[in-house]
Order: structure tokens, then sequence, then C-alpha cells
């Protein structure tokens, strides 16, 4: 068999499974097509009873000016769209409590499609698993998210811009990092020196490795210059942590005060119950069905209600009251569909926007919003052609963004002032406690401390005021002293000497120290006692 032979054989094997397959797709859409116009027949003409509830934009009705039902929302516009195609009728059956799942005796959507009293309801509830015992829900439409609608608060849930750069468990291990560094580099050379004694390393204390690691945070030099191969190791190892830590930080920093983003305290449903929020839906909402009723085989853990706790309120009126009375005057979590809340803002939109505002200014005002350029640029595109400005953000430093740095200089100067204050008092109390040490060691000396004498009659009658001088200026010694020797603070062994042409009495004090007195001599008047 030839190459040609068997890739022909090969093909028509391909070709067979495709015919198969096609065989197959072909009787299912023929079994749809046959479902579907089964389905018209039995539709065409015929009358449904429906129920619904208000639930905002979803769902809901309308009274007419006959007292007739009419539904409005999402999902009527679907039963409006399947009522064009099968051609059927329908009427609204309002049930006794505006709500699928009734809190109280009377009977809600539910209870009135379990007792028949209605075929459906339009509306968009979650999938319950314990519902499905009594009713029958449909192929999914869609997937909605959950929201929470809030005040703005004043200040952005990244706190102060300072601190924004890392998160907390960040800066609690650069904090840490700072504590332990120090006492490790200071070891590390410890047990060096001890183990090599010979090599004469120096062990610097711990103060001056901790003042190592937090000058290195800070870009200072510092006076330490280790020897060994490991110290060196460790203190090249801290630097570089630093670079990388301080480079990111700055990159951080910058990229925080020019971005204009507002971060919320609100990022997962847990957090919810972390801060203790009061929250607040429609009674209508779906997901108070789901709190009351889910599935008691579920862990606690796992529940919606426990994650965003118990403090919960479930009014029966619409979004815009609940926006009014429990959002803004209350401080409360408005938990609601994204849809349904997008809606919400744009009505409180509009409605704070027209209040204060008389009819004859609208005209002035709409001039003055641009109505004019817009309809001028009504058919150009909204992106600007070969823009000069790149949509870049940029926001100036407030001075709040430097208030932790001006709390630091603060706290700072204040230590010092106190540190200052403490060696004042320190000094002053040593110098007094030297003053009374020496006090007491001069009269272990001499017996009785020596003083400054003002009962020299001559000295004290002199007009002239000599008030210092008198304090401090010992008076000259007694006139008999000029040729006897009665000196107190000498051994009395006093001898006479003609020195250089004059007398003098050469004595030797108490503390072995030769001292001369003159004698006989004018200047004998002037000698002042040393001692």
């Amino acid at each position: 068999m030839s190459v040609f032979d068997k890739q022909y054989l090969f093909y028509k094997c391909i070709k067979g499974k495709l015919n198969t397959i096609y065989n197959v797709c072909r009787i299912e859409v023929t079994a749809k097509q046959l479902y579907i116009s089964r389905l018209t027949e039995e539709l065409k003409r015929d009358h449904l009873r429906i129920t619904t509830f208000s639930n905002g934009e979803l769902s809901g009705y309308t009274t007419s000016e006959n007292n007739d039902q009419i539904g409005t929302g999402v999902a009527f516009d679907v039963v409006s769209m399947l009522q064009k195609k099968y051609d059927f009728n329908y009427s609204i059956v309002l049930p006794e409590d505006d709500d699928f799942l009734s809190s109280t005796t009377s009977k809600g959507a539910k209870d009135i499609l379990e007792t028949q009293q209605a075929d459906l309801v339009a509306a968009f509830l979650p999938i319950i698993n314990s519902f499905r015992d009594s009713i029958t829900y449909s192929i999914s439409f869609d997937t909605e998210e959950w929201v929470v609608l809030m005040r703005r608060p004043k200040e952005s849930a990244t706190g102060s811009g300072l601190l924004a750069p890392f998160t907390t468990p960040v800066w609690i291990l650069i904090i840490l990092s700072l504590l332990v560094v120090g006492p490790i580099i200071y070891l590390l050379i410890y047990f060096q020196a001890r183990l090599c004694k010979n090599d004469n390393n120096k062990v610097y204390p711990l103060p001056a490795c901790f003042w190592f690691v937090y000058g290195a945070l800070l870009k200072q030099g510092t006076t330490l210059n280790p020897t060994t191969d490991s110290s060196r190791l460790l203190f090249s190892t801290w630097w570089i942590f630093i670079t990388v830590l301080t480079a990111f930080y700055t990159a951080n920093l910058t990229a925080f005060l020019t971005l204009s983003k507002f971060t919320l305290p609100i990022n997962e449903p847990s957090d919810i119950r972390r801060y203790k929020y009061q929250w607040v839906t429609n009674g209508a909402n779906g997901i108070r069905n789901y709190i009351t009723m889910e599935n008691k085989e579920i862990h606690n853990s796992t529940k919606l209600a426990e994650k965003i706790g118990n403090g919960s309120k479930f009014p029966h009126v619409d979004d815009m009251a609940i926006l009014e009375s429990y959002v803004t005057q209350r401080d409360m979590m408005f938990i609601r569909e994204k849809s349904v809340v997008n809606h919400v803002m744009y009505k409180d939109y509009k409605e704070k926007t027209k209040r204060g505002i008389e009819e004859v200014d609208r005209i002035q005002h709409l001039v003055e919003s641009g109505i004019i350029q817009f309809k001028l640029r009504e058919n150009l595109p909204d992106t600007e052609i070969c823009p000069l400005n790149l949509g870049n953000t940029e926001r100036r430093l407030r001075n709040t963004d430097l208030l932790l740095t001006y709390l630091i200089v603060a706290g700072g100067l204040v230590v010092a002032a106190l540190i200052f204050v403490i060696e004042m008092l320190i000094k002053l109390s040593w110098k007094k406690s030297k003053k009374n040490r020496k006090a007491r060691q001069n009269i272990q000396n001499n017996g009785k401390p020596f003083g400054y004498y003002n009962n020299n009659s001559n000295y004290n009658n002199n007009n002239i005021n000599f008030e210092h001088v008198k304090k401090t200026t010992p008076p000259p010694p007694s006139y008999h002293t000029l040729f006897h020797p009665p000196f107190t603070f000498s051994n009395g062994n006093g001898q006479k000497k003609n020195i250089n042409g004059r007398d003098y009495w050469v004595i030797n004090t108490k503390g072995g120290v030769t001292e001369l007195i003159p004698l006989r001599t004018p200047s004998a008047l002037l000698f002042q006692y040393s001692n």
C-alpha cells in the first residue's frame, strides 16, 4: 500500500468521526427546537400569574391609573422580552408582605408561590439550597457582587503620610531588627575577642553597637572600625539591608504622596465585624434571606453572618430613605448589590444637584455647565489626540504630611532638655559633695576649719568701702610675729637667715613645705597667711 493510500484511509476515518459528531449535534439541536416549539404553543395566549416584590432596580411594581399593577425593574424587562417572543399574558399578584421571605405572619412572595397563588416569581434571588425542596430555580442569569456604601471618611485608611509606605507588620519587624542587630554585633565581637586573645581585637561597648545600628538607618557615619572578617561581614550586611530598606521607603512614600487614590477601611467582609461597624440593608434584599436561611450544616466560621457580624437592620423602606436616614445620619454601612448602589448614588447626586436651585436659574446653570461645548464636541472622541498632559496626577507635600516629623523633633528636644537638667543636677550634687569632702579633709589636717577673719579693728574702721576685700582677704599677721615665730601652721622650729641682704624666718610647715617670712622690713606688714 502506498503512502497516498494510507493518507486517504486516514482522511476517511476522520471524515467518518466528524459525520458522527455532526449527526449527534443535529439531533440535539432538533430536540431543542422541538421543545421550544412545543413551549411556544403551550404559552401562546396563556395567562400567567406573576408575583414580585420591591428590590430597587432589580424588581418592583407600580400602580397605573386604572389600578393595574405594572412590573418594573430588570426582572420585568426580561419578562417583557419573553412575552413578545411567546405571546402570553400575565397579571401581577402582590404578596401581603413586600418581601420574598416574610419575617411576620403575613405571606411573602415565597409563600404565595408555595400555595400556588402564583405561577412564578419575577425577581433576582440568591440560590439557597434549603429552598430547592419547595421551589424550582431557573437558570442563573447573573452573578451579582455585594458592596458596602458608606460615608466618605475624612482621612484615608492608610494612615499618616510618613507611615503609609509600609504596613504595620513591616514597621514592627524594622523596630525588632533595630533592637536585635546591636546585641548580635556586640556578642559576635565579644566572643571573637575571647576566643582569639592574641589578635588584640577591640571590643566595642554595647551602646556603641546600638548607636551604629541606629546611625546606619539615618545614613550617618560611624567611628567603629571592625578588624575581624565576621564583624565586617555583619556590618556590611546591615548596611546593605538599610540601603534596600530606605530605597523602598523613599519610592513608596513618593508614590503615596503623588497618588490621589483614597483607601477605605473596608476591604473584605470580615473587616465589618473587626471594626464593629453597624450595617443596614433593604428588607427585600437577598442578603437578608441568605443570612437567615443559611444551611445549618455549614461551619460557623464560613457563614456570612459570622463574618460581617450581627449588628444589622432590615428596614422595609426604599434605598434613598436608607441612604438618608441610616448612612448619612447614623454613619452605618449600607450593604447592597453593586448595580443597585450605582443607581442609588446617581439618584442622590441628581437630587442634591437640583436642591435649592430655582427654575429661572436652571438655564444659566446649564450653560455654565458647558452644554454648548458639549454639543460642539459631541461627535468627537473623548480621548484627546496628541495631548500635552499625559494624565499624571501630582500633589504637593502638605504640612500635615510632616506632622510626624515635627513630633519627632519636638520629642527629641524635650528629651534633650530633660537630660540636660539631669546632668546639671548631677553636677551640682557632685560639686557640693566635693566641697564637703574637702572641708572634712581640712578639719582632719588642722583640727579646725580656716575661715575669714573680720575682727581686725583697724581694718574694719577704715572709712573706705572695701566690703568685697574684707570678705575675701585675710588680715595681716600680728606685730609680735615679726620678731618671734608663734606660727600655728609650722612645727615651731624657725630659724633666722639673711638672704640677699634681707632677714627671713625659715620655717617648716606641718605639710613639710619650707617657707620664707620677711623680718623687720616694711614688706612684713603686707605678709599674708598662705594657709
